[in-house]
C-alpha cells in the first residue's frame, strides 16, 4: 500500500519515528523523541508529544492542543482516539495484553495523571471532561489462576461517561460503566456500575449520596466567581509576577488590568473599553461582536490577550474548562 504523508510546514518533528501508511500532522504540532506505529496517524494542530510511544494496528487520532508527556505509552490494537485539549501525564501506561477488541478512546478536556495504568485488553471508552488522578488502575480483564479449576475470569469493556472524576488511587474493575457526573472517593475500588451524578466511595465503592441535584443559584455562582477573580489576581501578581497589575472593585464588577488589557467580570457590564475582555455568565451577541469575551455558562471564549489566556488556564484548577471558539 502506498504511503501518504502530509506534514504542515509549522509542525516540528525532532528525533521521532512514525511507521504508518498515512500520516497527517497539522499546524504547530510538536513531536520530540516520539515513536509511533499505526496504520493511519492524525495529529491535530498545536498538540505536543514528548518522549512517548503510541502503537495501534488501526487509526491513531490525537486532537488539537493535546499533550502527551514523557514516558507515556499508549497501545490499543483496534484504534486509539484522544480528543482536544486532553493531557496524558508522565509515566502513564495505557495498554497491556492485547486482543482483536483492544480499543482506547478518550474525549476532550480530559486528564490522565501521573503513573495511572489503563488496561486495554478490551475496549475503554472515556467521555469528555473526565479527570483521572494519579496511580489510578482501570482493568478490562481479570484472570490468572486456571479457569478449568473453577477460578474466576472476566474480560469486559469499561465505559466512563462525561464529567466523571476519579481522584488519585482509584481502581475500576472489568465491565464497569460509570455514569455522567459521578465522583469516586480517593482510594476506592469500583466493582459495580454507578449511576449518573452519584458520589461513591470505599472498598468496594458504595453510593454515599446523589450529587446531581446540586445546582447552584445565580448568587452562589457569583460569590464563587468573586473568590476566583481575587485568587487569580494574587496568582498573577505574586506567582506570575506580572508588573503593574491592578485590581479594582466597582459595584458588582471586578476589574483586573495589566498594561493595556483589562479583564472585566460582572453580572452587569457597562463603560467598557476597546481592549477589555468581558467575563460573565451570559454575554449578549452584540457585545461578543464588539469585545473579546469569556462566557461561563457556555464554557466558551474568544480572547487573544495574554492576561485573558492566563485566566482561562487558571480556571481549570477550579474544574472550569473553557474552550476557545
Amino acid at each position: 500500500m502506498p504511503s501518504n504523508k502530509v506534514i504542515a510546514d509549522s509542525a516540528d518533528l525532532i528525533d521521532s519515528n512514525i511507521d504508518a501508511n498515512n500520516v497527517v500532522i497539522s499546524n504547530g504540532a510538536k513531536l520530540n523523541k516520539v515513536q509511533i506505529k499505526a496504520r493511519n496517524v492524525r495529529i491535530g494542530a498545536g498538540s505536543s508529544l514528548e518522549n512517548c510511544k503510541l502503537f495501534s494496528d488501526g487509526l491513531l487520532y490525537v486532537g488539537k492542543n493535546t499533550t502527551i508527556k514523557e514516558r507515556a505509552v499508549v497501545s490499543a490494537f483496534r484504534s486509539i482516539s484522544i480528543g482536544n485539549n486532553t493531557i496524558i501525564d508522565r509515566d502513564v501506561i495505557i495498554g497491556g495484553m492485547q486482543s482483536q477488541n483492544s480499543m482506547f478512546k478518550i474525549g476532550s478536556n480530559c486528564v490522565v495523571l501521573y503513573r495511572s495504568y489503563i488496561n486495554t485488553t478490551r475496549s475503554v471508552v472515556i467521555g469528555n471532561d473526565v479527570g483521572i488522578g494519579g496511580y489510578c488502575l482501570l482493568f478490562t480483564h481479570s484472570s490468572w489462576q486456571n479457569a478449568l479449576n473453577g477460578h474466576p475470569y472476566i474480560f469486559a469493556n469499561i465505559t466512563i461517561k462525561d464529567e466523571v472524576w476519579l481522584p488519585w488511587n482509584v481502581t475500576v474493575l472489568p465491565g464497569i460503566t460509570i455514569g455522567k457526573g459521578a465522583t469516586i472517593g480517593t482510594g476506592s475500588v469500583v466493582t459495580k456500575s454507578l449511576s449518573p451524578g452519584v458520589f461513591a466511595a470505599g472498598v468496594p465503592a458504595r453510593v454515599v449520596r446523589n450529587t446531581s441535584n446540586n445546582e447552584l443559584n445565580v448568587d452562589a455562582k457569583h460569590n464563587i466567581m468573586l473568590n476566583i477573580i481575587s485568587d487569580f489576581y494574587d496568582y498573577a501578581s505574586k506567582y506570575l509576577k506580572l508588573r503593574q497589575i491592578k485590581y479594582a472593585t466597582l459595584g458588582n464588577r471586578r476589574i483586573i488590568s495589566h498594561m493595556n488589557e483589562r479583564l472585566v467580570y460582572g453580572t452587569s457590564l457597562q463603560n467598557l473599553r476597546t481592549h477589555d475582555t468581558i467575563i460573565s455568565f451570559r454575554i449578549p451577541l452584540f457585545m461578543k461582536r464588539k469585545f473579546e469575551w469569556i462566557e461561563l455558562d457556555s464554557l466558551a471564549c474568544q480572547c487573544k490577550g495574554i492576561l485573558a489566556k492566563h485566566f482561562v488556564t487558571f480556571m481549570r484548577r477550579y474544574g472550569i474548562r473553557i474552550t476557545p471558539k
